[in-house]
């Protein structure tokens, strides 16, 4: 189990309500979670807070404190915004929803556990192909012609100089 602030919380709570000290409550906590345990400090600071009558798991709400921005709702429009157009960047759909680019970013990856690729998300591997594909398709037969010829004289190059190092074509 991941054990997130309201499940730490809830956790100093029940055994606040058992008559439990902090010292304990914390040396269990970093039994059951080891590095994500609440600091002592921690420990003793919300123990204090409900021995004190306080029954809230969530954080009271302080001037300044940002609003909670990942809720469904938001990540739901992301996902729709992705299936309408399947190439929108981090920086447009960060524009049209007003969430931060990192807060995008994190919710692709995270949620989504989409790829990026040169500002491209890809859910499947077809996909990805597909697009490398039409891509390839851009690029003029001369151009593969002239790339292929340079690619044949630095061959014989190769050959002729026995595998040693040479310069330029």
């Amino acid at each position: 189990m991941e054990f997130t602030k309201e499940n730490m919380r809830f956790y100093i709570f029940m055994y606040c309500k058992l008559g439990e000290y902090a010292k304990l409550i914390h040396k269990t906590l970093q039994t059951i979670c080891a590095d994500c345990a609440d600091s002592y400090q921690t420990v003793c600071r919300r123990v204090k807070e409900f021995n004190e009558g306080k029954e809230s798991l969530s954080d009271c709400h302080r001037r300044g404190r940002p609003k909670p921005c990942l809720n469904e709702q938001t990540i739901a429009s992301i996902m729709k915004d992705i299936d309408e157009d399947p190439h929108v960047s981090e920086r447009a759909l960060s524009d049209t929803t007003g969430l931060s680019y990192d807060t995008v970013y994190t919710i692709i990856t995270e949620h989504f556990r989409m790829k990026k690729l040169a500002g491209r998300k890809f859910d499947r591997i077809q996909d990805l192909a597909k697009a490398l594909n039409s891509e390839l398709r851009t690029i003029s037969e001369e151009d593969y012609q002239r790339v292929f010829r340079k690619w044949q004289i630095r061959l014989k190059r190769c050959i002729k100089s026995h595998g040693e190092y040479f310069e330029g074509l």
